[in-house]
């Protein structure tokens, strides 16, 4: 006598979609934290470049004075480094079908590419070292030395 496999089969399929669908998102989840981890670390080279050609022009109590001011960076809270979006909350949102978005998730996944996008040009103005200066100046001149 052959016994009922149906309820057997079906817990593994659901076990398989499961996998499958786990896999994804912790797929989509190293995904985003690696974006967020490249534009970051992009961020802090442009900003380590910047600071050796200041620390070049400066005299010794200057270089005390910066010294001072990042060791109090430092120490505080990085929020400002951090991507606007947890990458948890993106790669949940990017394994779906755009189509089946919120409102909000979709205003999510637009806040997390701007500020991507945002780095990028800030790298890519700040990037090339002998024109670094200019562009500082050009961004204060242009904002009306607000930054």
């Amino acid at each position: 006598m052959k016994g009922d496999k149906s309820a057997q089969d079906i817990h593994e399929s659901r076990m398989s979609g499961d996998f499958d669908q786990n896999y994804r998102f912790l797929s989509e989840l190293i995904h985003c934290k690696d974006k967020n981890n490249a534009s970051a670390k992009s961020l802090e080279e442009m900003a380590d470049r910047m600071l050796s050609q200041i620390r070049g022009k400066l005299n010794r109590r200057q270089i005390a004075i910066l010294n001072r001011y990042l060791k109090v960076v430092q120490e505080e809270d990085r929020e400002n480094i951090i991507a606007p979006v947890p990458p948890e909350l993106e790669a949940s949102i990017r394994v779906r079908k755009r189509a089946t978005w919120l409102p909000w998730e979709a205003e999510a996944i637009r806040k997390i590419d701007r500020w991507r996008s945002d780095i990028q040009n800030m790298v890519g103005i700040f990037g090339d070292a002998p024109r670094a200066p200019l562009a500082v100046k050009k961004l204060a001149i242009d904002s009306g030395g607000q930054h």
